[in-house]
Formats: structure tokens, sequence, C-alpha cells
């Protein structure tokens, strides 16, 4: 959740369960194919105070290859690539100030959180489609789905709930309380079947056993956790604490916390790969926007390597299936990609409505 005021309303046209900015069947085609490939990006548009936001923006990054229209200094605009850039798509409706978004585990459906309508958008990635609408609790501020496809977890940011979601039924059952002011959720653990709730104002995340739907003894961690990722062997939770300026590990066998790791100013958005900066480094490695920065984190040693300056306020961020670009999504409307392997960044790419959380979901299959 942004540092920034958030005043929801339900201001803002819902659409319709299956006729949601349907695409033009060529249209329909070529988005089947990035879904295939795993080069398409999503932002969530929350937008502002006044002026909510209700659509996802599609991002093409396989219409050229990036590393060349980074080093172009490519741009992208609607309808097609200039200079070298990514291709910027269409808008998909999905309701009142989307917050967040996850992808199941094959690619195929995306989950948005809808906090002006209390509601989980379910979109279909082969058509950019919103296929349902499922009612939570009240300003539903993030979502994570369990490693075997099958649940997904939304966090409700105002009645301190999370909602379990049934993927195969596309049905929400009983709301499960846990502690103040939910903004962050991500599901993990030996069996995959622990989720990690972080509690913005109890400084503290709650587990969740997904199998019996109860909740566990509250882990303190830093001040105001803001985001939550999980290392790609399932072992660690990683927890961002903005008020804290560090990320704390969970070890997900005990669930017992690490020592914070100082990693800069108001951490906000964390990603995982499981190697270092383009294959150079077999260490698996967490990106952390901080400020202006992207930050890594060695996993393996938990140490801080050097900043990237992004020279944007960064709010979210999401690594490539090839684990080569970072795009960081920023508090002034924009998504910038930063090349991993050299730690440059290229030409910021404006998507508008102030983007709240961005997604690259796996290829679908």
């Amino acid at each position: 959740m942004s540092r920034l005021v958030k005043i929801v309303t339900t201001f803002g046209a819902i659409c319709l369960v299956t006729g949601c900015g349907n695409p033009t069947t060529s249209g329909a085609a070529e988005l089947a194919r990035s879904a295939t490939r795993g080069t398409e990006a999503y932002i969530c548009n929350f937008g502002y105070d006044d002026q909510p936001g209700t659509t996802l923006t599609t991002l093409d990054l396989g219409s050229r290859p990036l590393r060349a229209a980074i080093s172009a200094g490519g741009r992208a605009v609607a309808g097609g690539p200039v200079e070298g850039g990514p291709t910027l798509g269409r808008s998909v409706s999905t309701g009142s100030l989307p917050s967040a978004v996850a992808a199941t585990p094959n690619g195929r459906l995306l989950l948005v959180t809808d906090q002006g309508n209390d509601q989980l958008a379910v979109v279909d990635t082969a058509t950019d489609a919103v296929i349902s609408h499922i009612l939570v609790g009240v300003e539903p501020d993030a979502v994570a789905v369990s490693p075997n496809g099958k649940t997904a977890l939304v966090a409700n940011v105002d009645d301190d709930t999370v909602t379990p979601i049934d993927l195969t039924t596309l049905r929400a059952g009983h709301p499960i309380p846990v502690g103040s002011r939910p903004d962050a959720v991500a599901i993990g653990g030996p069996d995959g079947t622990t989720a990690l709730v972080a509690d913005l104002e109890g400084n503290a995340v709650t587990p969740v056993d997904l199998s019996t739907g109860t909740a566990g003894t509250p882990i303190p961690v830093g001040m105001e956790p803001e985001a939550l990722a999980i290392s790609p062997d399932g072992t660690t939770a990683l927890v961002a604490d903005f008020g804290s300026d560090a990320v704390t590990p969970i070890d997900l066998a005990t669930l017992h916390p690490g020592a914070p790791i100082p990693v800069g100013t108001g951490p906000t958005g964390l990603a995982v790969t499981a190697s270092g900066p383009g294959g150079v480094s077999a260490d698996p490695t967490a990106w952390v926007t901080t400020g202006m920065d992207l930050v890594p984190l060695n996993l393996t040693v938990l140490r801080v390597g050097v900043p990237v300056t992004v020279g944007h306020l960064a709010e979210a961020v999401a690594v490539t299936n090839d684990g080569a670009t970072a795009w960081v999504a920023g508090q002034d409307a924009t998504v910038t990609p930063v090349d991993l392997t050299t730690g440059t960044t290229g030409t910021s790419v404006y998507v508008g409505g102030r983007p709240e959380a961005i997604l690259i979901p796996p290829p679908r299959r």
C-alpha cells in the first residue's frame, strides 16, 4: 500500500463479467502469443484520490529485443514500438482502484484486487478479458497464489482479514482475522500451504495455515512491513519494512525472523530471481525498490550490492522471466527498465494512472 493517502470510492464503471474490453480477432491472437511467451507485463493503474483508476495497462516486452531497446534508449507508445522500444498496449478494465495483481503458476489467470469495489477481478491472459468478479473484504490491497495454483489469498486492509479463494470454482471462502492493516501477502513453506500476511500497523507478519484456514502467532519484524516475497527455493520469506529501511528474512520452516538487513530508504517492492544479474552469479537475488533506487540483495550471504538509480520514486518491481531485466513502477505514472547485467536503466515508459503494482506472469501453458 502506498504511503500516499488513498480515498476509497466506488466511483468508476465496472465491466460485465464476460464483456470487459474484448480484443479484435487479430489482437486476441497476439495477446495469446505474448502470454505463451511470458513477455507481457501488467501494470495496475491505481490512480489518484480525485481520479481513481480502473484499469490494467499491458506492455508487450517481446515486441523487440529488450536489451537492444534499453541500449538504444527505446521509447514505447500505444500502438507500436518507437526507436526499438516495447509495445505499450491496450488497457483492461477490472474495477475501481486496482491495487495488486498476481498470476497462477500456469500463467493462465491474473487476479486483480479492486479496492474501490471490495472485489477480486479474474482475467484470462489469452484474451485479457475479465471472466469473473469475486466479492472479498473491505479494501483488498494484496493477493498471492499458492504454488499448486489451487488457492489465492486476498489481504483486506480495512477490515483486518484475509479471504481465501478457491481457484477451481472461483469462489471466496470465509474471511480469516489477522493483524492490523494487512497490506501484503505471500505463500510458500515446506508444503506450500503457509501464507504470510504483512500487518502494516502491527509491525508483524501473521502466518496463516491454508490447510486449516487458521492464523498463527504474529512474527515481529520491522516497522510498517510493506511488501513480501518468497525466495526461489521456497525456504525463506522476505519482508520489506518501509518504516525501518530494511528487509527482514523469515525462516519458513521455523517461522522465526532473522536479523534485519538495511537496504535503503523506504523499501516498497520486492522481486526475486534464481541467480544474480544475467546469470553471472549463481546466488539467488532479491531486487528491492527503495526511494529512487533498485537495490540487489544476495540471498546466499544476505549482503546488499550496488544500488541502481532509477530516477523515479519507486513503488513496485517485476523481473522478466529470463531474469535479465527489471521493470520498476514509479509513482510518477511511469515504468522504467533496468538491465540487471549492466546495471543501466532504459528510457521510462509513461503508463498513466500512478502505477501501484507491476507483474510479468510466467509463460502460459
